[in-house]
C-alpha cells in the first residue's frame, strides 16, 4: 500500500473541517462563532498527528526534529490555505454575519454617545470594507499558529523516542 503524504492528510482533514462548518451551519444551523469550532480544531490537531505518526511508522531512515516538524508543517500549511479559501467563500456568500457584526457595532456605539450619527455611518462603511481581509487573515494567522504549535509539540516529543528497528 502507498505511504499517505502530509498533503494528502492536509487536504482530508481541510476538507473535513470545511464538512464539519458547513454541515454544522446550514443543516443543524448553529452559528458560526460556537462551540462547534472546537470539534474543528480537534480535527485539525488530529490531521497534524496523524501526519507525523504516519511519517513515524513509515520512514525506516533516522528523522529528527526537523524532518517531524517539516512533516507537519505540509500538513498544516495545507489546512490552513483551504481554511483560508474557506472563509473567503462562506462569508461571500453569508454577509448576514457582516451585517449582523456591523450592526453590533453601530448599537454599541451610540450607546458610548460621542459619535455623531454621520461617524457611525463612516465607520460602518469602513468597517464594511474591511471585513473580508479580516477574517481571512485571521483564519489563516490563528491555523498557521496552532499548526505550529502542535507540530512543534509533536516534533519534539517524536524525535526524542527511541526507535526499535
Amino acid at each position: 500500500m502507498k505511504q499517505l503524504k502530509a498533503q494528502h492528510i492536509g487536504l482530508i482533514t481541510g476538507a473535513t473541517m470545511i464538512g464539519i462548518s458547513l454541515v454544522s451551519f446550514y443543516q443543524f444551523k448553529i452559528p458560526i462563532e460556537s462551540n462547534v469550532q472546537l470539534l474543528i480544531y480537534g480535527v485539525f490537531t488530529v490531521g497534524i498527528v496523524c501526519s507525523l505518526f504516519i511519517f513515524h511508522k513509515t520512514t525506516a531512515k533516522a528523522k529528527n526534529f526537523k524532518d517531524y516538524f517539516s512533516e507537519g508543517f505540509k500538513t498544516f500549511v495545507i489546512v490552513a490555505l483551504l481554511m483560508a479559501v474557506f472563509t473567503f467563500i462562506f462569508f461571500s456568500y453569508n454577509t448576514g454575519f457582516r451585517d449582523d457584526k456591523i450592526a453590533e457595532n453601530n448599537r454599541l456605539l451610540l450607546l458610548e454617545g460621542n459619535k455623531l450619527p454621520k461617524e457611525i455611518e463612516e465607520n460602518a462603511k469602513q468597517l464594511r470594507k474591511l471585513f473580508m481581509p479580516i477574517m481571512v487573515s485571521s483564519a489563516m494567522f490563528r491555523y498557521l499558529i496552532i499548526g505550529a504549535i502542535i507540530s512543534l509539540v509533536g516534533a519534539g516529543f517524536l524525535s526524542q523516542k527511541k526507535t526499535t528497528a
